[in-house]
């Protein structure tokens, strides 16, 4: 209950705000924490039938008092009761991710009108979770245990993805089997995909240049069987020390793998040897995410995805410069905005290079069309309905 509190509150928040002010007779000031509870208590009040509302607000008032106070918990009791009255009869979780009307017109803008709001349809159910099978492991066999052992959960091979595993009502991922035998990680299929749209062969010289914790560099890691290197950069030190651990966890071949912290805003640090395959998924806004992280919508400000882009535009050219003839630059967004990923493409100069436009991927029927982009989204067929929005490009080196 604790859970769908929360997330639902975060999913509705912008609706959810609107609806408090409307009742109070000066704008709603209130420190962080308070605004929360308010917030929270409003929700369970017009989004959840089994809370009945008299002990939606008083709950909410209780905890307001003894955190903050009388006054407060007066001022949050007054605007829940008014609340309370508009109380539907039969109250359900919204079908829709509530954002401001900024964010709804950039997204439009960059979508249209249908694709935003498949991007923020939300479904009764909680979000699946993806899995990524080891590429020697059998998913098929690995569905059937997890079946076996969570009789009521629901588990089915992604359909693009080849990798992939789509489970929902099964609990924590990491009690599940196979996790501690590292026969998968917790990895959304979007992001697979961007790895494996890599192309990454045995023996090849390969570049993670973002790489976070290190989920896509384990599928460059396994595809070199032991053969080549791969290197794994971030500007976040931290992030990278926790990349061991879980290629130990995955039983893969780290004898190949390097790790070093580099800024590509700036330079390329300590790579200097030209490399096959550089993939950029680049530090962006997210909100590609937003059904699975409406937390985003917290810090979420106008001009983030313009800066955002700028920063990308400056790691796509230190990037390219580490890229041999012949080879390969991959760049990916999670985020649907034309700042990012499109912008950006449309601004960068990229002497010999070639982008990759209207041709197959090579991954199911996923195609670069003719400006070059490919999307992921819940309205790619074979999605799941809780898909994560990226913008995907790649170039050749072509000298």
């Amino acid at each position: 209950m604790g859970t769908q509190i929360v997330y639902g509150t975060l999913r509705a928040f912008a609706a959810l705000e609107q609806r408090v002010a409307t009742h109070a007779r000066r704008p709603v000031e209130l420190d962080d924490w308070s605004r929360a509870a308010l917030l929270g208590g409003a929700y369970q009040l017009l989004h959840l039938g089994r809370v009945p509302p008299h002990a939606a607000v008083h709950d909410t008032v209780e905890l307001v008092r003894l955190k903050r106070g009388k006054r407060v918990a007066g001022f949050v009791n007054a605007l829940l009761r008014k609340v309370a009255i508009e109380r539907p009869d039969t109250p359900e979780p919204p079908t829709s991710l509530s954002v401001p009307t900024w964010l709804r017109e950039a997204l439009v803008a960059s979508l249209g009108r249908e694709r935003t709001e498949q991007l923020l349809e939300i479904g009764a159910a909680p979000p699946s979770i993806d899995l990524r099978v080891g590429a020697r492991e059998n998913r098929l066999s690995l569905a059937d245990a997890i079946s076996k052992r969570h009789t009521a959960a629901n588990v089915e091979p992604t359909a693009l993805s080849p990798l992939g595993l789509r489970v929902s009502g099964a609990g924590d991922p990491r009690v599940l089997p196979g996790y501690d035998q590292g026969v998968f990680a917790v990895q959304e299929e979007g992001a697979q995909l961007i790895g494996l749209l890599l192309g990454a062969k045995p023996g090849e010289r390969l570049l993670d240049a973002c790489a976070g914790r290190g989920g896509k560099t384990a599928i460059l890691v396994e595809a070199l069987e032991g053969r080549g290197a791969a290197i794994a950069t971030d500007i976040h030190e931290h992030r990278l020390d926790r990349i061991s651990g879980e290629m130990a966890r995955l039983k893969l071949d780290t004898t190949t793998l390097q790790t070093a912290c580099v800024d590509w805003t700036i330079g390329s640090g300590p790579v200097r040897e030209p490399v096959d395959r550089v993939l950029v998924d680049a530090p962006c806004t997210g909100l590609g995410t937003l059904r699975r992280r409406p937390e985003i919508l917290l810090r979420a400000k106008p001009g983030d995805a313009a800066r955002m882009g700028e920063i990308q535009r400056r790691i796509l050219g230190n990037a390219s410069r580490v890229v041999r003839p012949g080879g390969t630059l991959l760049y990916a967004v999670c985020s649907p905005l034309s700042e990012e990923g499109e912008e950006v493409v449309r601004k960068l100069a990229l002497p010999g290079f070639e982008l990759l436009a209207d041709r197959a991927s090579g991954l199911k029927s996923l195609r670069f069309d003719r400006d070059g982009r490919l999307d992921l989204g819940p309205w790619v067929e074979g999605a799941g309905p809780w898909a994560d929005a990226y913008q995907i490009y790649m170039w050749v080196h072509v000298g």
